[in-house]
């Protein structure tokens, strides 16, 4: 598989001072068509998803789809599996080069993703996102299962402007209102204080002027050398890193 990481991006020498690459501005980088592609290709598999809960087709028509995926997939299964490469939560990469494409909350190689996008300020983690069918719960609305991972990944970027990234131990979500499908969401976190290795978050959820969910969260920093040493086990060749939690 091609290196895609950018050039000269490399692990910070610790966690002190660091910053995810959205909050730096560092994630902005040019794509390969390769990393392009795989985004297209799952851009496409959520369109197969949404449309295979909603359409109305005969049973005919679903069995000669069924089958066309289903050859598909079998070709896609015997293919070998590629070395995983980047991280899966924005909170916990420490490195510039990181890249969240596998995530299934933001992830936009991930079919499984809405995807969320985000946007960012020095005080502030903003998330944009429409919910498609696969994500109902009660009728025409998000299930509470996808709004809480989407309140942790989003506050999950915001502790990260502490200065210290980490991992979360605690989410609280209080449900206000129905959360519609189909509608832009618009997820708000904001970093509410440190306190040692403890970084306390808040946030909510608006659909227009209505906020239908709040959150808070507790995450606790780390040491990226021990995140090093998770990713070796993982399989990952990485580059010695040092941090203090």
């Amino acid at each position: 598989m091609p290196d895609e990481r950018p050039p000269g991006r490399t692990a910070p020498p610790g966690a002190s001072g660091w910053a995810a690459p959205f909050i730096t501005g560092e994630a902005d980088v040019e794509l390969t068509p390769h990393r392009l592609e795989k985004r297209r290709l799952a851009a496409a598999v959520r369109r197969i998803v949404d449309a295979a809960i909603s359409m109305d087709l005969s049973a005919d028509e679903v069995t000669s789809l069924a089958d066309r995926l289903d050859a598909m997939a079998s070709e896609l299964s015997d293919r070998p599996a590629a070395a995983y490469e980047g991280f899966a939560e924005a909170a916990t990469s420490p490195w510039a080069d990181g890249f969240f494409d596998r995530s299934p909350v933001l992830g936009e190689a991930n079919a499984l993703a809405p995807p969320i996008r985000l946007e960012f300020s020095p005080d502030r983690i903003v998330g944009r996102v429409v919910f498609g069918a696969a994500y109902e719960g009660p009728p025409s609305c998000v299930h509470g299962g996808w709004i809480a991972a989407a309140f942790d990944e989003v506050l999950g970027a915001a502790q990260s402007i502490s200065g210290a990234g980490g991992m979360t131990a605690y989410l609280k979500v209080d449900y206000r209102a129905p959360t519609p499908l189909h509608e832009e969401l618009v997820f708000e976190g904001e970093l509410a204080r440190r306190e040692g290795r403890k970084i306390f978050t808040t946030g909510r959820v608006r659909h227009g002027d209505l906020v239908t969910a709040e959150a808070e969260a507790l995450f606790i920093s780390i040491d990226f050398s021990r995140f090093a040493e998770m990713r070796r086990a993982r399989g990952d060749e990485v580059e010695g890193t040092t941090g203090d939690a």
